[in-house]
């Protein structure tokens, strides 16, 4: 299942690009005005880099607990070491393609969390990436096995299974 990452709600269809509920269309961040990134990163602290974003940190933690399912903007290519930290509403994440890095501790605390899939774009993971996250039961990689930039540590105090090359289902 895939969400809008301008109103959370979930695409029937994986791989649309236009949201049937609120006409998002996604487009390269080259073609994103300043009101459209904005409208995007509301809720995050993003910082632009060499070539893409970095969301360094969420600014309202309640955003994040009314919405429960978050899809970071498809121009989102790291997510910096604790940025959703101690979001304990947060239900579901949907990382982009072309998504690189997770910082370490960037979903630590997530206690609600319990649906993840990685990308095989993701080369690194840091340490203790998803602790302390007690809902989460499998993580679905699309890596089909842990890749060497991953730290060993990543998943350190979360008993979660990976499923490695996995495919991202409706």
């Amino acid at each position: 299942m895939k969400f809008c990452p301008m109103c959370g709600m979930p695409q029937l269809k994986s791989g649309l690009t236009v949201c049937q509920f609120c006409n998002y269309k996604e487009k390269p961040i080259d073609e994103l005005s300043k009101q459209e990134i904005y409208d995007l990163m509301a809720s995050y602290e993003y910082k632009r880099i060499d070539d893409g974003v970095r969301i360094e940190a969420v600014k309202n933690i309640r955003d994040i607990a009314l919405r429960g399912s978050v899809a970071i903007p498809h121009f989102v290519t790291e997510i910096a070491a604790g940025a959703f930290s101690h979001c304990k509403f947060l239900a579901r994440i949907e990382l982009p393609n072309g998504l690189r890095s997770i910082g370490e501790g960037a979903f630590t605390h997530c206690r609600d969390l319990f649906d993840v899939f990685i990308p095989v774009s993701v080369s690194y993971i840091g340490k203790g990436a998803f602790s302390d996250c007690y809902d989460l039961g499998v993580i679905r990689a699309e890596a089909s096995a842990q890749p060497d930039g991953w730290d060993s540590e990543w998943l350190s105090d979360c008993s979660a299974k990976v499923e490695w090359s996995s495919t991202d289902e409706d």
